[in-house]
């Protein structure tokens, strides 16, 4: 990708500028999908661990038991890689090839949740009396690990978020960033249930139920908000960014951004002395890019007759 500077950034700047020029972000986080523990041996664990895999893949909850993927099942052996025994204190493992795997299901014209998945900060402000701590955080791991959902599993202190309190968007996500995660979702008691509210930049999501409905309607929602943005031609647009002065300012901007839905790479095309132009890759291009940062916290759009979209960088 060319370079093109407006003006020549002074001292370190120029070193900032060109190292994020010379890098491609990828965006959220990557999963070893395939690699799974199951509590059978033999043909009856391959089969355990391709429904594991297929519910990864697709997003969906029902895939493990989509007659349209029975097939799959029946044949898990021929993607097995590795088999790692039982032994004294873990289950079975099986390694299963995801890759080909999600070439079958392509095949079979079945939606695929992309590799790249935003990293969810888990958060319980209140819980449910009697709830045991090590039992519930057990038990969410375990439900982000099968739905194939990156979790980061914090206490409200120190996720910097006041237990008891009306905790909105803003706050959520400002939390999700000072945790390194992409969204964020807050736990709290419901009479004897759980109610839970995925924060990810566009609406608030409830979900109510057991402690793990959370994750599961969290996976539902972002698998199929994935799906729905790749399903659009990928593009490359360009988009200003102004408050952007200091090697911290351009990471953030740079996470930011390759954080968003289906977005596959982020560059910086051109730097100003305050500001710098982006160039991002995701589908949709400009509109999908607009969308994306409709409900981000960090970057605000300017009004403005520029015909680049500018944005101001959000302390």
């Amino acid at each position: 990708m060319s370079i093109l500077f407006r003006r020549r950034p002074r001292g370190w700047l120029a070193g900032v500028a060109l190292l994020f020029c010379a890098l491609s972000v990828p965006a959220a986080q990557p999963l070893a999908i395939g690699e799974v523990t199951v509590q059978s041996a033999g043909e009856a664990g391959f089969a355990e661990a391709m429904r594991i895999v297929l519910v990864r893949l697709t997003g969906r909850r029902a895939a493990a038991n989509d007659p349209a993927l029975a097939p799959l099942v029946r044949d898990a052996r021929r993607y097995v890689q590795i088999v790692r025994p039982a032994t004294a204190t873990s289950p079975p493992r099986v390694t299963l090839d995801a890759a080909a795997i999600e070439r079958s299901l392509l095949a079979l014209d079945q939606p695929v949740w992309a590799r790249e998945r935003p990293l969810v900060l888990g958060v319980i402000v209140t819980a449910p009396a009697g709830a045991d701590a090590a039992a519930t955080r057990t038990a969410l791991e375990h439900a982000a690990l099968e739905r194939g959902l990156p979790l980061r599993l914090l206490s409200a202190s120190s996720a910097g978020l006041a237990a008891g309190s009306n905790i909105d968007a803003n706050s959520a996500l400002a939390a999700a960033r000072r945790a390194g995660a992409d969204v964020a979702l807050l736990g709290e008691a419901d009479g004897g249930e759980w109610q839970w509210t995925l924060f990810d930049g566009v609406a608030p999501a409830v979900f109510t139920g057991n402690v793990t409905a959370g994750i599961e309607g969290a996976a539902d929602t972002l698998a199929i908000g994935a799906q729905a943005a790749i399903a659009q031609a990928v593009e490359t647009t360009a988009i200003r960014v102004v408050g952007v002065s200091s090697l911290q300012d351009y990471a953030d901007v740079q996470r930011v951004l390759a954080g968003l839905l289906g977005v596959r790479s982020v560059g910086v095309r051109a730097v100003e002395s305050d500001s710098a132009l982006f160039e991002v890759q995701l589908p949709g291009g400009a509109q999908g890019l607009q969308t994306a940062l409709a409900g981000s916290a960090r970057l605000r759009r300017d009004s403005g007759t520029d015909p680049t979209p500018t944005y101001r960088l959000q302390r």
